[in-house]
């Protein structure tokens, strides 16, 4: 009798293909893209990032995963300081954000962020530099997957945020400009271990 289970070899190719197209798209769109094995590595690029940033003020949208990397002394060590303050408060003056991301489609190089919460919606908007966080497990191949496995799940949040790259946009004299309407640069960590997945 014959089964349609995916074995867990299928599986790996499958996120290994995945992440080969997201990792194509998003840099033609000017991400940056990083795969670590889990949280504590994400961590340790998270301190090199602020410091080749030269980064100052952090800003950080609470969530397990975010929660788990002990945000103050990651970002103490490489000598700044997270903001405080209401969403506005904190996001404006940072230098860089870190925010996590659910799902990440891989034909469009897109991070998928339930972003009801206004301050996550803000952290990964406001300041010039975002770090998105992503477990390897929320890729998808298409938009159309990503919002069956919402609606299979009968959770599609109020408010979704789908991010390609930097801000980039051409409404001034048609001339593109990245980094008005939000981050100019993005970097996207995906994690293989520990990060909140399907």
């Amino acid at each position: 009798m014959a089964t349609n289970a995916v074995t867990p070899s299928q599986e790996k190719r499958d996120v290994e293909a995945l992440y080969a197209l997201f990792l194509t798209r998003a840099r033609a769109l000017g991400a940056e893209v990083h795969r670590v094995q889990n949280p504590a590595d994400a961590g340790k690029l998270i301190q090199d990032l602020l410091h080749r940033e030269n980064v100052r003020r952090v800003a950080v949208a609470g969530t397990p995963i975010v929660k788990s990397l002990d945000i103050h002394a990651l970002v103490g060590a490489a000598g700044a300081e997270v903001t405080a303050g209401n969403a506005r408060e904190q996001a404006e003056p940072a230098d860089l954000g870190i925010s996590f991301f659910e799902m990440a489609i891989a034909e469009t190089g897109t991070l998928v962020q339930d972003a009801t919460d206004i301050n996550r919606r803000l952290v990964s908007m406001l300041p010039p530099v975002h770090v998105a966080l992503a477990p390897t497990t929320g890729l998808v191949g298409t938009l159309r997957e990503a919002i069956d496995y919402l609606a299979a799940r009968g959770e599609i949040p109020g408010y979704l945020a789908f991010v390609s790259g930097p801000s980039r946009t051409a409404d001034i004299e048609r001339v593109l400009t990245i980094g008005v309407h939000g981050p100019g640069k993005v970097y996207v960590i995906f994690m293989d271990e520990g990060g909140e997945s399907r």
